[in-house]
């Protein structure tokens, strides 16, 4: 066996303090909201029993009317036969508001986490495929259990020194498992694994969406959004504004709607109300969903295209705060992406980003030298290169493919 890889840490991204109230924000940049179609309605598949919480569930949400989404559930646009992975804590799918939602448990391992982990894993499968109020309610979700800060992982997530629920991992076996859309609202500790595993993504025409953040500040390294070809998301209000609290940096596209969202207190059962931009990126995540249900010729590169063209900024102007403007779903439904070139537009974000294009071509064509990248690259990764001295010495798990790269034959 490799050494043990480089394993991250990470920390889940708080949101704005639960609270009774919604949080006024900060008028940084004014920005118009744009009437948008959606719909969702989810099938479901439970996991692990656990006791129902005892509380009246929302059954609707301030986003759901700002984004028309009542518009789009009339016109069939549910999210139908698009699969979404969130990498999270553990979801509760007794869960009122997820009840009757298509959720299976993908989690390589148990964690142990804090009933606050719980809850924001509910809210963000419930934005998504909530029947109540989700964005894409028949998308099918795929959950992943990820530990971070405050939790524990337990002893099924350790297997021969490597650690099973790291975000890299857990992005790899995502984009194993056919999921088209990734969502992640979690801070991390940049690594190699998780570089390669956003590669490995985008090669495979994975979108993954990742929060900004909620510290009021350039918090642009200790999110995924940092990457090339991640769609980062930070947050606006109800009134179109940035949010106070968003975070934002080089590596934010977007931005949606951060709150208020009607939750609840996980450690007193009663009903709060939170803000962030966890938030933010799953709503996000949801629109793609529908874009992608819309417009099933399009490529993801094209997607991200009329993502980047639509967004409500004044010309599409990307700024650190909001990229190139906010989500507008409206556009995201009606607007045909394949006029746009099947070119990702986002692999090299503003003051530069990792991975580079010609590291994600090289993936993509086979190419990459093991050694080079040792014990971090996905196990799905076949090295097509002509190096004759990988196949004396292979690296274990690797499968090659001596010369049979696509690199060869390009004109």
């Amino acid at each position: 066996m490799g050494p043990t890889p480089v394993v991250t840490t990470h920390k889940p991204a708080p949101r704005h303090p639960r609270m009774f109230a919604g949080v006024a924000g900060r008028a940084a940049r004014a920005l118009t909201t744009a009437a948008s179609a959606l719909a969702l309605a989810v099938g479901a598949l439970a996991l692990a029993p656990a006791p129902a919480q005892a509380y009246d569930p929302p059954t609707t949400q301030g986003y759901f009317s700002y984004y028309h989404l009542d518009a789009a559930r009339q016109k069939g646009y549910t999210g139908k036969g698009v699969t979404i992975a969130l990498i999270d804590g553990p979801v509760n799918t007794n869960a009122p508001e997820l009840a009757g939602a298509n959720i299976t448990d993908k989690s390589q391992c148990k964690v142990g986490s804090t009933p606050d982990d719980v809850q924001h894993a509910v809210d963000m499968a419930a934005i998504l495929v909530s029947p109540h109020f989700g964005v894409a309610p028949d998308a099918t979700l795929y959950t992943y259990q990820t530990s971070n800060a405050s939790t524990e992982s337990s002893g099924t997530c350790s297997s021969g020194g490597e650690r099973l629920d790291t975000i890299g991992k857990l992005i790899n076996r995502a984009i194993d498992d056919g999921a088209q859309i990734i969502s992640i609202s979690q801070s991390i500790d940049p690594s190699d694994e998780l570089k390669w595993a956003v590669t490995n993504a985008t090669a495979h025409g994975v979108i993954i969406v990742a929060s900004a953040g909620n510290k009021s500040i350039d918090d642009n390294s200790n999110h995924v959004g940092q990457y090339s070809g991640v769609v980062g998301v930070s947050a606006i209000n109800i009134d179109g504004t940035f949010a106070s609290y968003s975070s934002w940096g080089n590596g934010v596209v977007t931005a949606a709607v951060g709150g208020p969202f009607d939750s609840v207190d996980p450690n007193t059962n009663e009903p709060a109300r939170t803000n962030g931009t966890s938030n933010s990126a799953a709503l996000v995540a949801g629109m793609l969903a529908l874009a992608r249900q819309k417009w099933p010729d399009a490529t993801p590169n094209q997607i991200l295209q009329l993502l980047v063209h639509t967004g409500l900024n004044p010309n599409h102007d990307w700024n650190q705060q909001t990229g190139y403007g906010a989500a507008a779903l409206g556009s995201l439904m009606n607007e045909d992406p394949s006029q746009y070139p099947d070119e990702n537009p986002i692999l090299d974000k503003p003051g530069g980003s990792s991975p580079t294009a010609k590291e994600i071509q090289d993936f993509t064509d086979g190419t990459i030298t093991p050694n080079l990248a040792r014990n971090v690259l996905p196990s799905s990764y076949v090295y097509r290169g002509t190096n004759d001295e990988i196949a004396i010495v292979p690296t274990e798990g690797l499968t090659i493919h001596l010369g049979t790269s696509p690199a060869y034959h390009r004109k």
